[in-house]
């Protein structure tokens, strides 16, 4: 019984394919659009087939056709289309940026990464192409753990790729890792030393470090004295060790992040910074005011 209804389905796609062949080209896309519409993938697939037929160069009838094949999970059908695609001279940018947009405004964003990682398992050849599509997903979807292992395998082909380091970098940063993406930042300089982003970032992240420092011995400084007059020096020294240190380093990059792009926040950064003493609270009468400040901020 179940053999004979799996024949009677293909009579009747053949019958079916035959009679579609038949009508204007224009009934057909309406039809496979109704199909699509109403969720109706194979049906929709079968009038697809019918359109590659007539016009085999047209790129959007393959976008539809894998995004309708990946709602049915028919990885042989989702890799017939790419194949047939390829056949016809069209571009795998064009096929991957159309399913991008369809699979999203269906919201089935996953079918992008899903066609992707299909193509990159069954045509190796294409492993660089459809990881830098890859990585630009996963940025987009902010998934750190899947940026660093893509950027990884791009940087292990193409080791000074700037824009592979910076993916990686901000995947660390949005793994807590700082240490490791402040490191892959002065990778960036070592290839590029006017590159921008790397040298606000790495301004950014001194100034931070530096100024954390500071209100830390400031705070160690009041409750060690509490209120009353002891030998300064020990803290000024250590100040003064973090402004020629993180503050100074948070100053250089700045400085040339600005000679490349300045803007108002690097100038006021570097104000501010340039602001920075190793000067101490000294009366008892502000210590315990500015010792409480220091603990709610």
């Amino acid at each position: 019984m179940y053999i004979r209804r799996i024949i009677g389905f293909f009579l009747f796609c053949s019958i079916a394919f035959s009679a579609f062949a038949e009508m204007p080209y224009r009934t057909v896309l309406r039809k496979a659009d109704d199909h699509f519409a109403n969720k109706e993938w194979q049906e929709a697939v079968t009038m697809y087939d019918v359109l590659l037929e007539r016009r085999p160069g047209r790129v959007k009838t393959y976008v539809d056709a894998v995004v309708a094949s990946a709602m049915m999970n028919d990885s042989s059908s989702i890799m017939q289309y790419v194949v047939r695609s390829e056949m016809q001279g069209l571009s795998l940018d064009s096929l991957f940026t159309g399913i991008d947009v369809l699979s999203r405004s269906i919201g089935q964003s996953g079918i992008y990464e899903q066609v992707l990682l299909l193509v990159k398992e069954q045509q190796p050849w294409f492993t660089r192409v459809t990881n830098n599509y890859l990585l630009g997903y996963y940025v987009f979807r902010h998934d750190a753990e899947k940026i660093l292992a893509v950027a990884d395998e791009l940087l292990s082909v193409m080791p000074g790729q700037i824009n592979y380091l910076k993916a990686k970098a901000d995947a660390l940063l949005l793994l807590g890792n700082d240490t490791a993406a402040v490191e892959v930042q002065k990778t960036i300089l070592d290839i590029d030393s006017l590159n921008f982003d790397a040298n606000l970032f790495l301004g950014s992240y001194y100034a931070i470090k530096g100024q954390e420092k500071l209100k830390s011995i400031d705070q160690q400084y009041l409750e060690d004295s509490n209120g009353l007059s002891i030998s300064a020096s020990v803290y000024k020294e250590e100040k003064r060790q973090v402004i020629n240190g993180d503050i100074a380093c948070a100053k250089k990059y700045f400085t040339i992040a600005a000679r490349v792009r300045s803007n108002k926040y690097l100038l006021e950064q570097l104000s501010m910074l340039s602001g920075l003493s190793d000067e101490l609270p000294q009366s008892s009468g502000v210590i315990r005011p500015f010792l409480k400040r220091l603990k709610q901020e």
